[in-house]
């Protein structure tokens, strides 16, 4: 079989999200995001003694991006 037939003949039904699915999606990658910005936060405030709000804020909005995009999916399809 080639990569053409491959495609064509994949059922892309299966990768629609249902509502739960992306409920699912959304809050396992935020609250993964919002866990290692907490960490991350916390190893800062022990190295340094303080922490500066650009940096927290920052390590958040990126952590729960990357959750959403790494974490969620694993979630949402995780239970196909």
């Amino acid at each position: 079989m080639t990569t053409v037939t491959t495609v064509r003949s994949f059922d892309w039904r299966k990768l629609w999200l249902t509502r739960s699915e992306l409920q699912r999606l959304l809050l396992a990658g935020t609250a993964w995001g919002l866990a290692m910005s907490i960490g991350l936060s916390a190893m800062t405030a022990w190295h340094y003694g303080m922490i500066c709000l650009d940096d927290v804020a920052f390590t958040t909005v990126v952590s729960v991006m990357a959750g959403i995009l790494a974490i969620g999916p694993i979630a949402a399809y995780g239970r196909r």
